[in-house]
Parts: C-alpha cells; structure tokens; sequence
C-alpha cells in the first residue's frame, strides 16, 4: 500500500474486512432463520421453493445484520437489553417484512404485538436459539449441551404435532418431517461452527453502517408495508422508540464485554456435534404423531405461554433498563 495511507484505505483490506463480517451476519441471519421459520413450520409446505427460501434467509440476515448493530452499538451484555434488541428484530420481521403485528382474525390485536414478534422471535428465536445456545456452546460442556438439544428437540417435536391437521396437502410424514429437520439442523450446525471460527473483530460496526440499513428497512415500511397497512404508522414506531430509548439507557451504563465479544469466536467446532441431539429427538417426538396420526393442540398450549411471557418480559426489561443507576457513572 502507499506510504502512510490507512491500511482500511486497501482495496484488498476492505474486501477481506467486508467478507469476515458478512460471514458472521450470514451464520446469525440463518440461526435466525431456523428458529423463525424452520423450526416454525416444521415441514416444507406447497409451493416453496429453494430459490424462496434462500431469500428468506438472506432477508433474516438484513434483520440479523440490524441486531448485531445492536448489540454492538448498545453494548449489550445481558438479557435484558438482549431481549429488547430482539424485539425489534422480530417487530421489523411481523411488522415491515410481513403484517402480523398488526392482528388478524386468529391473532387480534394487541396480542399479536406478543405473537410472534416478542413471543416467538424475542423469546425462542433470539432468546434460545442465539444466545442460550451461543453461552451452551462457549460453555463447552457436553452434558449442558446435550441437555440443551435434547430440549430443544422435545419441544419442535410436540410444536410440529399440531400441523398436519392446518397445513392440508403438504406432506407432513414422518419422513417429510425427518428429512426437513435434518437438513436444516445441518446448516445449523454449520452456522454455530462459522461463528465458531470467526473472531468477534470481524464485526466492527462503521460509521454510517446502521443508518443505511434502517434507511432501507424504512423505504421497504414507507413504500410497501404503510400503504397495504396504513394503521401501522400508530403501532410499528412507538413500539420501536420505546425498545430504542431503553437501549441507548443500556449503552450509557453497561460496562461488561457486548455479547458478540462473549459469543463469536469463543465456540470448539467438536462442541457442536451436539447439536444433532435435537434433530434426533425431534423426530422420535413427531414419531408417534405421525405413526397414529394424533392430533395435539400444542398450538394452543405454546400461544397461552409466551403470549403473556413476551409482555411479561418486555415490560420487565424496559423496568429494569429505565430505573436509576445509583453509584453508576455514565460510560462515554
């Protein structure tokens, strides 16, 4: 390169810079898409696609993109702040990239403001599925870890039963379900293995990173989501705002490492083998289901949990976060 000029200013060097941290927020973005959507539906259903399903993925990882800022930038430790930061993950999911958030004849509002951006994508997705999993996995205790999958089988197992009766002609067999499982666990554990091998360096937010990214979260909510849903415009913001204000409280306070720092880089590739427990106990779980064609209400049961769990927990983080720190200097 030219004498004293920035290495950043090397082409080579921000290509390299470019791929490790788009390499962190795919692995992210897929982990997010597995628990969002694979885990979800459980099953392929008519008419999807690889093509479509590649897009969903890459559209989780703009979303995945958006919370590793966060996390960044908030300086984001604990759960709390994570579970805020999680629920703009999941109300840009329900409420731009679909309409959910807003209530329908199944889930009216505001109870959808709970499923399933708090309740499913707060909760299991980013919850469970990115950091307990991620602090399982940089534990590197077999027994936690299998202990973990096998519980994260258990419950895909029983979620998957209630879908045969509602999905009508997507095949939902034994083998449809196992095949479906299996190959998405793989590129789960491939995803874990990444974020195994990458450095949490790789992800080092620029200046005007998060800007253009919520610059093009909003013209897709101005131009698309706002003239198909125009009381959107009343529920969608406030609800940000209020996430956004108890995250930037995080950022003045929080001292400790962020969780990328915790996360990333911090996970043995052998640890992840475990993560096959789940699969496996998914489809002995679904076995019977299929085998005798019970049908289990399990939906029912999942909505009456975290509906209220979701409330529950984004009221108590914004407490939590809002409440005065005594003996605590702002950080700069």
């Amino acid at each position: 390169r030219q004498v004293g000029r920035p290495a950043w200013h090397c082409p080579q060097v921000m290509m390299r810079c470019w791929a490790q941290k788009l390499t962190v927020v795919l692995a992210t973005g897929y982990i997010l898409f597995f628990y969002s959507e694979r885990v979800f539906w459980s099953f392929l259903r008519p008419g999807d696609k690889l093509a479509d399903l590649v897009l969903g993925w890459l559209v989780y990882s703009l979303l995945a993109w958006v919370f590793l800022l966060l996390v960044r930038q908030c300086r984001i430790a604990a759960f709390p702040a994570l579970f805020l930061a999680g629920s703009i993950f999941g109300w840009l999911a329900e409420g731009v990239v679909v309409d959910t958030l807003y209530g329908n004849a199944t889930n009216p509002f505001p109870t959808s403001i709970s499923f399933t951006g708090l309740a499913w994508h707060a909760l299991i997705s980013v919850g469970i599925g990115w950091y307990w999993q991620g602090k399982v996995l940089t534990a590197a205790n077999p027994s936690r870890i299998a202990a973990f999958s096998v519980a994260v089988g258990l419950g895909w197992g029983l979620w998957a039963a209630w879908w045969p009766p509602e999905l009508g002609r997507a095949n939902t067999s034994l083998a449809a379900f196992a095949g479906h499982t299996l190959a998405c666990s793989i590129l789960l554990f491939a995803a874990w293995v990444v974020l195994g091998l990458a450095r949490a360096d790789w992800f080092r937010p620029a200046k005007m990173e998060m800007p253009v990214l919520l610059g093009l979260v909003a013209l897709f909510f101005l131009g698309i989501r706002l003239p198909a849903t125009p009381r959107s415009a009343m529920i969608l913001p406030p609800l940000l705002l209020a996430c956004a204000y108890g995250l930037n409280r995080n950022r003045i306070y929080e001292r400790r490492p962020d969780l990328v720092d915790a996360l990333v880089g911090h996970i043995r590739p052998h640890s992840c083998l475990w993560l096959f427990l789940a699969p496996v106990t998914a489809i002995a779980v679904y076995a019977p289901v299929a085998v005798w064609e019970w049908k289990l209400p399990t939906n029912a049961l999942l909505y009456v949990i975290t509906m209220p769990l979701g409330f529950f927990s984004l009221i108590r983080s914004l407490w939590l976060l809002l409440r005065p720190h005594r003996g605590l200097e702002p950080k700069g």
